[in-house]
């Protein structure tokens, strides 16, 4: 089966319960998400302290530190429902003219119930705290816009971090999933494009970083896949093929070695039965020179 092209819905992974892979992706993302506003919060509380400084005016900065802290405290109380909602319009997954729909509905939601619930902490504590009331806006359309503004950036920033998280959980699966292939059946499995390829370990030569992609040549073709040099790598050695890296952009399969050549440098020339030269590190000499020798 070298070679063979499957659809993606008869080779793609998929998991026993999508959700709660996208709940387990979004447990680590809600800390993420957390740590970049407690760190906003931070930079926000600091800076208002210098101003106050500067105006001589202490009380600025207990004022404005509740008003950011009630603002991040309901934001984060309503990562769960944001999370919801993109699960049922998700970027990339669901059609744009419904997933823009959405969420502009979802964030105009998200604002006037995040506007209501801060203004009801804001009032509460600075009764409680302060002995005094609080008072959010002498006109109300325009100060809605004002906070609108706002939120719809905050609420954009959750949905990409969101999107983000689950599509590298799902990466994360996918190479695992590969890996335990490839020891069970000793094939590599390749993935571009919405196409996935399976070639059988041995029969690939060398493995080229191209950017975000490698270059996988076997068979006396060379495939194009989505995927870092080290995760194809792992996928060879898992295999079983004597996979080794001998640059930073090539890893190529011992078995398939023709002829080493010095190039008087510490370097080498590595040549492949496909004719093409693969260059080889003096950092990675050593690996190669011992993997050779063991053969």
């Amino acid at each position: 089966m070298a070679g063979t092209k499957l659809s993606p819905t008869t080779i793609d992974q998929k998991s026993a319960n999508p959700r709660m892979d996208d709940a387990d992706a979004d447990r680590i993302t809600f800390f993420w998400i957390v740590a970049f506003m407690l760190a906003f919060l931070s930079v926000d509380i600091l800076s208002a302290t210098t101003e106050a400084a500067r105006n001589e005016n202490q009380h600025q900065v207990s004022h404005f530190a509740i008003w950011q802290t009630t603002s991040v405290f309901i934001i984060v109380c309503f990562i769960p429902a944001i999370a919801w909602v993109t699960s049922r319009a998700t970027p990339g997954q669901h059609p744009w003219r419904h997933v823009i729909a959405t969420h502009i509905g979802a964030s105009i939601v998200f604002s006037l119930i995040h506007v209501a619930l801060m203004v009801a902490l804001r009032k509460t504590i600075f009764l409680l705290f302060l002995g005094r009331t609080y008072t959010f806006s002498d006109n109300l359309a325009r100060d809605l816009i004002y906070e609108y503004r706002k939120d719809v950036l905050t609420y954009t920033m959750v949905v990409f971090f969101i999107t983000f998280g689950r599509q590298l959980a799902q990466q994360r699966r996918e190479i695992a999933a590969a890996r335990e292939d490839a020891k069970k059946s000793h094939r590599v499995t390749l993935k571009c494009g919405g196409r996935s390829i399976w070639l059988n370990a041995q029969d690939v030569h060398w493995v080229k970083s191209a950017s975000n992609y490698v270059e996988v040549a076997a068979n006396g073709k060379t495939h194009l896949a989505r995927a870092t040099l080290t995760a194809i790598e792992r996928q060879l050695t898992d295999s079983g093929a004597k996979a080794i890296r001998v640059h930073r952009s090539y890893v190529i399969n011992a078995d398939h070695i023709q002829e080493v050549r010095p190039t008087g440098e510490g370097d080498v020339k590595i040549e492949m039965p496909d004719g093409v030269i693969v260059p080889g590190s003096r950092r990675y000499r050593d690996k190669l020179n011992a993997l050779l020798e063991a053969s």
